[in-house]
């Protein structure tokens, strides 16, 4: 639970921090006390991030997997590197007796 400053212009509950609406670009900052409305209630999930356009495929290609237009594709993970690898010992030979 929480509170939250409802947005004036678009009614989008907002945290008490910020200064402009993230879903409309209305100023929080400066509203007068008639236009403030706080809130009680749960942390509302963030806005989904936008996706990035994608130009359509030319020459009739077939198109692209939604997982993969969607940044979803599967890839490898980077390997974990901690350092520099550890220096390798060399070899030990035995000594011939005379």
């Amino acid at each position: 639970m929480g509170l939250w400053l409802k947005c004036p212009g678009c009614q989008a509950q907002n945290l008490l921090s910020l200064k402009v609406c993230p879903h409309c670009g209305q100023n929080l900052d400066k509203l007068p006390a008639a236009q403030r409305v706080y809130v009680m209630g749960p942390a509302a999930a963030p806005p989904p991030e936008p996706s990035p356009a994608t130009p359509p495929a030319e020459g009739g290609a077939e198109p692209e997997p939604a997982e993969a237009a969607a940044g979803l594709a599967k890839t490898p993970a980077p390997a974990a590197n901690t350092g520099p690898a550890p220096a390798k010992k060399p070899k030990r030979t035995k000594k011939k007796k005379s």
